[in-house]
């Protein structure tokens, strides 16, 4: 047994694999996927590479898998937060926005990686194209049930507001990232609230 492995620290598999996921995420929202290697994720996890490859089987199947989680647990959160509520459009979107404000590091990884999937080489490709039409999806259906509420006007386009509202939220993301005192959320549901009947 080397020094090295000698220091390692023996984890269960599910403990092991959530670090790893961690390590991973903030890595890749820093350097991106190219920039960004096994042999790093690995030595800060303090686990070899050919361990690191146990658990992800290749650096295409970790980045997948760091988005996936993290999706998974905005998803959770949301659910969590109007389980019981009749959501808006409004109050489903700013549960994402409040969400994101407390993880800076996620919408980072999220808009780098969102940057740099429109090459169809990238392994996230479809991930994104994907993840962007049901994203898409669910906010014209939200956005149909508030025009049977009359919550919004009837001759709002709902595809167009999708596509507003996804551009709207993407953009002060970036904003945010680049100036944290942009009140990336105020200005949001400023923006949300517009649409509404008054």
């Amino acid at each position: 047994m080397t020094r090295a492995e000698a220091g390692r620290v023996r984890r269960p598999a599910a403990l092991r694999r959530e670090q790893i996921l961690s390590v991973a995420a903030d890595a890749f929202a820093v350097a991106g996927f190219r920039g960004t290697s096994l042999a790093e994720v690995a030595a800060k996890v303090g686990v070899s590479q050919p361990g690191l490859l146990h658990h992800f089987g290749s650096k295409e199947v970790l980045i997948l898998a760091v988005l996936e989680q993290r999706d998974l647990a905005d998803e959770e959160y949301v659910e969590a937060r109007l389980e019981g509520v009749d959501a808006t459009t409004r109050d489903w979107l700013m549960a994402f926005c409040r969400r994101n404000e407390t993880q800076p590091g996620l919408v980072r990884l999220f808009t780098v990686q969102a940057a740099e999937s429109l090459d169809p080489a990238h392994p996230a490709h479809d991930f994104f194209f994907e993840r962007n039409q049901r994203v898409r999806n669910r906010i014209e259906q939200l956005v149909s049930r508030d025009q049977e509420k009359g919550i919004v006007p009837a001759s709002l386009d709902q595809a167009g507001t999708a596509v507003e509202l996804v551009a709207l939220m993407n953009g002060l993301q970036l904003q945010w990232l680049r100036d944290p005192s942009v009140d990336m959320c105020g200005i949001f549901e400023a923006g949300l609230r517009r649409l509404e009947v008054r």
